[in-house]
C-alpha cells in the first residue's frame, strides 16, 4: 500500500533531491542506485517533461545527505549548549564556559 506524507504539488528540483536522498537514507539503498538506468527512467516516466538536469546524480544526493548531516549536528551541538545552560542554572554563552562553571 501507498503511503502519501505530502500532499501533490508542482514539480520541484529541490524535493525531487531531498526524496531522492530519504529513499537512499531511510531505505538504506546504494547510492549507485541513484545513476542506474531503471531508478532515473523511473523518475522519469513520473515527469516525462523531465530533463537530464532535473533529475539527481550521484554527486548531487552524496552532497546533499553530506550537508543535511552537517546541518544536524551544528542544530544539535547548539541545542545541547542549550540544554547544559540550562542544567547549570547559569547562563554562560559558549559550552566552554558552562563546563567550566560545573
Amino acid at each position: 500500500m501507498f503511503q502519501g506524507t505530502r500532499t501533490p504539488q508542482e514539480f520541484s528540483k529541490d524535493e525531487v533531491l531531498h526524496a531522492v536522498a530519504e529513499f537512499v537514507v531511510c531505505d538504506d539503498q546504494s547510492l549507485a542506485v541513484v545513476n542506474k538506468a531503471s531508478f532515473r527512467n523511473c523518475l522519469v516516466t513520473m515527469r516525462p517533461a523531465a530533463t537530464k538536469v532535473d533529475i539527481p546524480s550521484t554527486h548531487n544526493v552524496t552532497n546533499y545527505i553530506h550537508n543535511s548531516f552537517v546541518k544536524f549536528f551544528v542544530k544539535f551541538k547548539l541545542d545541547m549548549q542549550v540544554r547544559i545552560v540550562c542544567i547549570c542554572g547559569q547562563r554562560h554563552t559558549t559550552l566552554a564556559e558552562a563546563d567550566y562553571h560545573i
